[in-house]
C-alpha cells in the first residue's frame, strides 16, 4: 500500500514473473483496511508516511482485527531519518526498509519473510 502510483507499479512488476503470489495494491490506507478481509494477505507492504493515515497507525488499526494480528508487514520510508526513528517498532512490522529499495532485495525479504511463516 501506497499513495505513490510508480512505487505500486514497482511492486506489481518485482512478483510479476512470481506465480505463487498475487499481489494486491491499494493506494489509500482506509481501502486497504476495508477490503483486507476479503483479500486476506499472507504480507502487507506499506509506506510510512501517506495521506489519510499513517502506515503506523495501519499497523496499529490491522492489529486490532484478529485474523491479521500477527501478520507480517513492512514499512518503507523515503526518509532515512524515520527508519531510525521507527526501529524500535519491530514487534510490529516484519522489516523497516528504505526507498528507493532494489528489486532483488524486496523480492529476497518478501521470499524470506513467507518462508518462516507456519504453514
Amino acid at each position: 500500500m501506497d499513495d505513490d502510483a510508480v512505487f505500486l507499479d514497482f511492486v506489481q512488476t518485482v512478483f510479476a514473473d512470481e506465480e505463487q503470489y498475487q499481489v494486491t495494491s491499494r493506494k489509500h490506507v482506509r481501502d486497504a483496511l476495508a477490503s483486507i478481509e476479503d483479500v486476506a494477505p499472507d504480507l502487507v507492504i506499506t509506506d510510512i508516511m501517506m495521506p489519510d493515515m499513517g502506515g503506523l497507525e495501519f499497523v496499529h488499526e490491522l492489529r486490532q482485527m484478529a485474523a491479521f494480528e500477527q501478520i507480517p508487514v513492512f514499512l518503507l520510508s523515503a526518509r532515512s531519518r524515520d527508519l531510525e526513528k521507527y526501529a524500535s517498532l519491530g514487534e510490529n512490522a516484519a522489516i523497516i526498509l528504505s526507498k528507493p529499495i532494489e528489486p532483488e532485495v524486496l523480492r529476497s525479504k518478501v521470499k524470506s519473510q513467507l518462508e518462516q511463516m507456519p504453514q
